[in-house]
């Protein structure tokens, strides 16, 4: 299973219906998901085994500290939980208010309070709260990474 067909097994099962992975790559090694789209579709970073930089681990850090638990999963494993409850929260998604917010944050640390995004963290934190969840999210882990020994 190569990286993408990973991701977009994962995201497809997080999400409760197919996905679509964008051709077009985020140029600032970003993840990201369309929100106003009929289906969900997830924009990749253009490298996705960039080096990660103290906007990650900003985010990573952040998403620890209100769930523990997720410190064992790998930061892509949370970046795409995240972009899947941007999708799974839409429906309460203010795009004009949300615009407004992120050209007022400076910081990461304000980025990360903007309601949506926040909520969007908090919708993967619920999410890996069930024990099977958690065992998808390692299975991807496994494809991902290619620990899964061929059968």
């Amino acid at each position: 299973m190569t990286k993408l067909q990973a991701i977009r097994w994962f995201c497809t099962y997080c999400c409760g219906q197919k996905i679509i992975i964008t051709r077009m790559r985020m140029t600032d090694n970003n993840f990201g998901m369309s929100w106003l789209d009929d289906e969900p579709r997830l924009h990749l970073p253009k490298d996705l085994n960039y080096k990660r930089d103290d906007t990650d681990y900003a985010f990573r850090k952040d998403f620890i500290n209100r769930c523990p638990s997720a410190r064992g999963f790998s930061n892509i494993t949370l970046s795409l939980l995240h972009e899947c409850g941007h999708w799974a929260t839409r429906s309460i998604m203010n795009y004009l208010e949300y615009d407004k917010a992120v050209a007022k944050a400076f910081t990461q640390d304000e980025y990360m309070k903007i309601p949506w995004e926040h909520l969007a963290t908090e919708w993967a934190i619920c999410w890996l709260a069930s024990s099977f969840n958690r065992k998808m999210a390692k299975e991807f882990e496994k494809d991902y990474f290619g620990y899964r020994k061929e059968q």
